[in-house]
């Protein structure tokens, strides 16, 4: 008798292609960079909005804190508008940075025997902060009250325009930041 065996064939694995081709890659590339060339004056927009946003609000905290060791420290604590961080400036040209300092004459200089608090140097070198006073200092007295109040002090990206804030100070000294779109502090 003969014997009929039906063996299975063993089938041989076809291999499966994976990956992409030269061209898919190149149409996802164009498509990724066409997207990313839309996206950038917005993304470079939200960054400014971002630092002035962050520099504004440590410049309210920093006239917070003068106010603050004016009271603690019974005597007078000034915060000029700096250049570079080191020497107040003399007028309402614009500026980066500021200086909060121990000012117990009350001249609204940075003196011999006086000593800074606080320094601030602005994150961006294109930081510009404008006060409307000729001379941007701010002096809180040992009652926390302050002289040359009634301020507005203008922070933007560039002198051309573009994103600003705006810091307002009240008669008494107490500083507020106002809206992202206010133009005036009235």
């Amino acid at each position: 008798m003969a014997c009929n065996l039906h063996l299975p064939r063993r089938s041989i694995p076809v291999p499966i292609a994976r990956g992409f081709t030269l061209l898919e890659l190149m149409v996802v590339s164009a498509v990724a960079l066409t997207l990313a060339a839309l996206a950038l004056p917005s993304w470079r927009s939200l960054l400014e909005r971002w630092t002035l946003r962050t520099e504004a609000q440590a410049l309210v905290d920093d006239l917070r804190y003068a106010r603050t060791q004016a009271l603690a420290r019974a005597q007078p604590v000034s915060l000029c508008l700096s250049s570079n961080a080191s020497v107040c400036g003399s007028g309402s040209e614009g500026s980066s940075g500021w200086l909060v300092f121990v000012d117990p004459d009350a001249d609204r200089q940075l003196g011999q025997g006086e000593f800074v608090l606080r320094r601030h140097e602005a994150g961006s070198q294109r930081l510009l902060i404008r006060s409307n006073h000729a001379r941007p200092v701010l002096t809180y007295q040992s009652t926390g009250l302050a002289r040359a109040a009634a301020q507005t002090l203008t922070l933007g990206v560039s002198a051309q325009g573009g994103a600003r804030r705006l810091i307002c100070i009240s008669l008494q000294g107490r500083p507020a930041l106002q809206a992202q779109e206010a133009v005036s502090c009235s």
